[in-house]
């Protein structure tokens, strides 16, 4: 198919990963590392230093004093608040452009999935998962198919509604079926070449719980979840807001009480309102 080697050929045209990624994850999933092996990581890249204390020390993070390297950050933010800081702004680029066959503008996408990685995050610590990182990341990086599948599937948007509409398919399931290729097994596509762990390409590719074996993987049900919490809140998450499967099960298995969900709801809205005030601070 003439569409699918065209996408595959999109691929290169991506920005690269940092290295400094993939050794701050490794980092924060080596029980044997220290705060000072990760602080020497950051500061090797005068860059990501310079990004990361600017965004510390904007007026939204409201310190009191003014923060002069990365172990000081550290010491004040938390571990964990300053490896989400670093991983943010590095995936940033290619997350915050507009994608317009899926009716997102500019930094809509980029907006959406940080809410979402934060809402990931909470839910995953709440269940004592490990690699709360990896999930973190993942759940930043679920929808980077969409980048450049986008203008593939606006010149063939009204084909993929009307499965969606008359056939029952989710979106995902009309994007294979029209283009030979959806934005999740592409997303893994991605992450493979940009050399990510097996795990964190299997949450990417399965976000959706298309695949039924996926639904019993506690970290990617919860990236599903995750993102199912954020169709249901953000009426500017795109064309295909709500056309997936629901699948109660994973919903029961999480949240017994159907309180927790609303509750998560509301949380993910002060998520958003979090990261609109990062964005507007950059």
């Amino acid at each position: 198919m003439d569409s699918l080697s065209n996408i595959l050929k999109k691929v290169n045209q991506l920005d690269p990963i940092p290295m400094v990624i993939h050794k701050v994850l490794g980092l924060a999933d080596d029980p044997e590392a220290s705060l000072k092996d990760l602080v020497e990581v950051v500061e090797r890249d005068p860059a990501i230093t310079a990004n990361l204390l600017k965004t510390v020390n904007s007026a939204h993070m409201g310190l009191p004093v003014k923060v002069d390297s990365v172990h000081q950050a550290v010491s004040m933010l938390g571990l964990q608040q300053v490896v989400e800081m670093v991983l943010s702004q590095n995936l940033s680029g290619n997350l915050n452009r507009s994608q317009k066959g899926y009716g997102l503008a500019k930094g809509d996408l980029w907006r959406q999935s940080l809410a979402v990685a934060m809402v990931a995050r909470t839910l995953a610590s709440q269940r004592d998962l490990m690699s709360l990182p990896a999930i973190y990341t993942a759940a930043l990086l679920k929808d980077i198919g969409k980048v450049l599948l986008h203008e593939f599937v606006a010149d063939r948007l009204e084909t993929i509604q009307k499965l969606v509409a008359q056939e029952g398919m989710s979106f995902v399931e009309a994007e294979n079926d029209v283009l030979g290729m959806d934005h999740t097994t592409l997303g893994g596509i991605i992450a493979k070449q940009w050399q990510f762990s097996p795990h964190m390409i299997y949450m990417i590719e399965n976000h959706h719980l298309t695949n039924p074996a996926s639904r019993n993987d506690p970290a990617t049900a919860t990236l599903y979840l995750a993102d199912m919490v954020a169709m249901m809140v953000d009426t500017g998450i795109g064309v295909d807001r709500l056309a997936y499967h629901v699948y109660q099960d994973v919903f029961n298995d999480f949240f017994p009480d159907k309180q927790q969900v609303k509750s998560l709801m509301i949380t993910y809205k002060s998520f958003q309102r979090e990261v609109q005030g990062f964005m507007d601070a950059d």
